[in-house]
């Protein structure tokens, strides 16, 4: 066993998700990384009211209804959810962050819209 050298820094590893105030939900390169969400090509979102959480279930099929295609970029993936904020009633005028966990009872990755992350723009 060696010493293996860190050269990511810089780059967080923590997994975050961000709900943009375009509509859109943005996965960090942390949580591509853990999760290995680039292994997909869409997604479909679930919602439990009570909680105040959003589910997510990765996919690769394209043809699973309600299944929202991927965008893979350099910083991350993103996926459109305009619909899925609006017919929740859910505001998205300014862009949130929160912590992405895997629930292993529901099979769902999970978003907590209680547990909100500060932004820069709190800062």
């Amino acid at each position: 066993m060696g010493f293996e050298k860190f050269t990511l820094v810089g780059k967080s590893f923590a997994p975050k998700v961000s709900i943009w105030s375009r509509g859109q939900i943005g996965f960090n390169n942390g949580a591509v990384s853990r999760y290995k969400l680039d292994e997909f090509s869409h997604i479909v979102f679930f919602f439990d009211k009570e909680l105040n959480k959003i589910g997510l279930k990765f996919t690769n099929d394209g043809g699973e209804e309600g299944a929202v295609k991927l965008n893979k970029r350099a910083t991350g993936i993103s996926a459109g959810m305009k619909s899925f904020l609006d017919y929740h009633n859910m505001d998205y005028t300014e862009t949130t962050q929160y912590d992405l966990e895997f629930d292993e009872e529901e099979g769902l990755y999970v978003v907590d819209l209680n547990k909100r992350k500060p932004t820069k723009k709190d800062k």
